[in-house]
Formats: structure tokens, sequence, C-alpha cells
């Protein structure tokens, strides 16, 4: 399978520049967004009772002022909270790149659209919560706002496995899907990024089908991985290591880089 080239080349500044003002901006935006939409709390009466809380909810925002039932309220500060759990995701993975050199503009849309995905979990949970489908719920009244925002920015946060959970879930509800091609992805290694670097140099590999892997040996030294997905696996280069091509180790087999690591 040959790898395609668009967005293969390095980041420019003015790709990192306006990158990083869009996810700013946007994070800034979702801040605002959940401090206004988020639902009054109930009032302690002169004589002691607790008052009910209002039921509507006026937003201010560049303008416009909608006003939104608690009902409302709850789906745009659960939307809001994951956008901005995925946006903490992103603006971390987005440093760590830039700063180590090695962010490409393949992930450039990525970045932009993670929000959107975490947005969106953060909606379908919050659904499965409400609908009582794993666990009992009340109205809107009944729902407290603090636990409902954690969760979703912790959907947002950590999309990916979100998503896992919500498959082993469900899947014995649901048929299972039938292979195609974008599922069991072989494991593959297309990249390696720094090309060389001294013990403890933090290492980008790149590839598919990398989500299982377990380790990555570097000649005979084997490093511990800290973070893996199925298009890329971060480690560092550990001690006792040698020149020559990683070589990452999975349920599957071992998979060899294409091109050797120079420790220097």
């Amino acid at each position: 399978m040959t790898e395609s080239p668009v967005g293969s080349e390095y980041a420019r500044t003015r790709d990192i520049v306006a990158a990083a003002v869009v996810l700013l901006v946007l994070t800034a935006v979702l801040v605002i967004v959940l401090v206004q939409a988020w639902p009054p709390a109930p009032k302690v009466a002169p004589d002691g009772r607790t008052e009910i809380p209002a039921r509507t909810t006026t937003v201010e925002l560049l303008g416009w002022s909608p006003t939104l039932s608690r009902e409302t309220s709850l789906f745009v500060i659960v939307m809001a909270a994951g956008a901005l759990g995925s946006a903490v995701h992103v603006l971390r993975s987005f440093y760590w790149y830039v700063g180590n050199r090695a962010l490409r503009r393949s992930w450039l849309m990525m970045y932009l659209l993670l929000p959107f995905v975490g947005a969106l979990l953060g909606l379908i949970v919050y659904l499965v919560l409400r609908g009582g489908l794993t666990s009992p719920a009340g109205g809107a009244s009944d729902i407290n706002p603090y636990g409902i925002t954690a969760i979703a920015a912790l959907v947002g946060l950590f999309s990916r496995e979100t998503s896992e959970k919500l498959r082993s879930v469900f899947s014995t509800l649901l048929a299972s899907a039938p292979p195609g091609r974008d599922q069991a992805l072989a494991p593959r290694i297309t990249a390696i990024e720094p090309a060389g670097g001294p013990v403890g140099t933090a290492v980008a590999v790149h590839g598919t089908g990398l989500a299982s892997a377990t380790a990555v040996r570097f000649g005979a030294a084997e490093s511990r991985i800290s973070d893996a997905t199925d298009t890329l696996i971060r480690t560092a280069v550990p001690p006792g290591a040698t020149t020559g091509p990683p070589v990452v180790t999975t349920p599957a087999g071992r998979v060899t880089g294409p091109e050797p690591f120079t420790v220097e």
C-alpha cells in the first residue's frame, strides 16, 4: 500500500501560527460559552428554605442574547465541555510536536476537527446517561451540572478511549460489523522522528496498526511506550540503546522501522 504524499511535508511557520491562533480563540470561546450557559444555582430564601432555581438562562455572546431553558443549557454546557476537553488534548499534542520540530501538515486538520468530535462524544455520553442505558437519571432539575460537565470534559480529553469503551459496552447488544479495509490494519512503520539522538530523546514512531504496541526496542534495549494510537507511538531512547532500525513489538508480531535510528 502506497502512502499518500498529501500533507506529508512539515508544517511551515505560518501554518503553526495560524493553527495556534485558531486553537486559542476556539478555547477562549468555549470557556465563555461554558460560563455563560451555566444554569443558575438554587438560592436560599430568608426563611431558610431552598428556592427553585430560575428555569431559563440568558447567554451574552458577541451581541447575541439567546434565552435558554435549563434543559437546553445542559446540552450546551455538555457540548462545550466535551470540546474543551478535546482542546486540552489538542494543545498538549500541538506544543509537543512543535517543540520537537516534528509537526506535519497532515495533522493540522485533526487538530481543528478534534474539538468537534469531543463535543459530539460528550453529547452522546450525556444522552446515554440521561436515557438510563448505563445508570438511572432524573429530570433536568435533578442533574448536577458540575458532574455532567466533568464527565463531558473527560470524554473529550480521552475521546479515543471513550469510543473504545462505548464499543465494548454496546457490542453485546449490536451485531458486529463485517471487517472492512479500514479495520484491523497490519502493523507498519512509515517514519521515525527524529532520525537520531542521545539517550532520553523523545521519539515519535509513525505508521498504521500501532495501537496495541507494547514496547519499542533500540537494539537490545527496550523502551516503554508513553502513548500509542493506530498511527503514532511516543517513546524515548532507553539506556543501552544502539544504532539500528527500531523494532515495535505488537500482539501481531514485531515490526521493524524503515530507517536506522542513530544513537549519539
